[in-house]
């Protein structure tokens, strides 16, 4: 027998040169070109374009002056620059306070749509990755109906809807004399069909085991256990007053910036505690709170005091990792609240079988982005990564 070759791979799956998907899931046969006079720019992050259910290329295909693009960085790409340096405005669509509905937009001249393709966490990198793209304007709108996309792939929210869907309900708005742009959206149905059909036919019949008993896995345990103690989980999180390891001699860390969110009622808890020991240099850059806010701040006994009327007995903590929960506790902060504090990173990386740094690692994989809540600084945005992160990880998971 004949040995194989040293570079020998294994034939590649067929697939359709226009859409890319396989010949049986091939929506080619679904696409209807739409002109438009938005001009559409498509920017995908790697990942993202590997994923089979993915709904940009079937977008781009739909739409002949679009402009698909995959990477990290668009500073070089010379066709991405053009569109955005062109004459008619850019805007890019995504959410968040700073954004404008897409319907306050004029309607009486084009735009330059720029459409992150990726799921929240690696939209947020993109923006990250391109201060043009960062500095540009943004639109965000609100969807008419649910996702399609819910039925094969999870979504981070209820009002999280795919590329495709986002772009149907935005071009709505923008083109002239409000054109349906619903045929968009026949791809995206043909492809949630056969997927759910290869579900429940295909993939149903190979992985049937008719005498086994599943164990509830560790992710539904915890789903269950948070949703029973539900009604008394309080997240908390704390910012401390850090200087340099090469400060010499070095003064202790201490607690300046203390927050909480009771999830149950959406209570939220704040305190600013003016720094005992001088405020290290780099603490408000690390933080997000100017120096003289937190110079400003109140005495270790005013916060205690306050705690204390926010706490209930019977309550209990929710932190990312303890380092904040020991650190308040050693200034002689009442934690309260009934049994030790849940470390939602030693449950969520169990649960998620991934070792889990920052609630941001969390958060991507999850695929989630947190809702503000409101609250100031570092601290603030932390808290509402760990929220996000409670309230996901409280869903019971997908499947048996």
């Amino acid at each position: 027998m004949t040995a194989p070759a040293a570079d020998w791979r294994p034939p590649q799956r067929a697939r359709c040169e226009r859409c890319e998907r396989p010949p049986v899931v091939c929506v080619c046969a679904h696409l209807t070109p739409l002109a438009t006079r938005t001009r559409v720019v498509l920017l995908q992050h790697p990942r993202e374009s590997r994923v089979g259910v993915g709904t940009a290329r079937v977008a781009h295909l739909s739409l002949p002056g679009s402009l698909l693009r995959i990477g990290l960085d668009f500073a070089a790409d010379a066709e991405v620059q053009a569109a955005l340096a062109g004459p008619a405005p850019a805007y890019v669509l995504f959410p968040g306070p700073a954004a404008v509905d897409i319907g306050e937009l004029p309607r009486d001249r084009a735009i330059t749509l720029v459409v992150l393709d990726g799921t929240w966490w690696q939209a947020r990198k993109l923006l990250r990755l391109n201060p043009a793209l960062a500095a540009l304007p943004r639109v965000a709108f609100t969807p008419r109906r649910p996702s399609e996309y819910h039925r094969i792939r999870r979504q981070p929210a209820a009002q999280c809807v795919s590329t495709i869907e986002a772009l149907a309900e935005t071009l709505a708005v923008l083109e002239p004399d409000g054109a349906d742009f619903d045929r968009l959206l026949d791809p995206l149905r043909a492809l949630v069909e056969r997927q759910e059909w290869f579900a429940a036919t295909v993939h149903s019949q190979r992985h049937r085991v008719p005498l086994r008993v599943r164990r509830p896995s560790r992710r539904a345990r915890l789903a269950e256990a948070l949703q029973a103690a539900w009604p008394q989980l309080v997240c908390i999180q704390g910012e401390s007053n850090a200087w340099p390891a090469r400060q010499a001699p070095r003064p202790a860390p201490e607690i300046v910036h203390w927050v909480a969110h009771r999830v149950a009622t959406g209570e939220t808890y704040q305190a600013l505690i003016a720094p005992r020991r001088g405020l290290a240099p780099s603490t408000p850059r690390h933080i997000g709170l100017a120096a003289p806010l937190l110079l400003a701040g109140g005495t270790p006994e005013g916060w205690h005091q306050s705690w204390r009327g926010f706490i209930r007995p019977g309550d209990r903590l929710v932190q990312w990792g303890r380092y904040y929960g020991e650190l308040a506790a050693s200034t002689g902060l009442p934690l309260g609240g009934d049994g030790a504090p849940i470390d939602l990173r030693a449950e969520a990386s169990q649960a998620l079988r991934r070792r889990l740094g920052t609630v941001d690692d969390c958060l991507a994989a999850l695929d989630l982005a947190p809702a503000a809540l409101g609250l100031e600084g570092r601290g603030g945005s932390r808290l509402a990564g760990l929220v996000a992160a409670l309230r996901a990880l409280r869903e019971p998971p997908a499947g048996p």
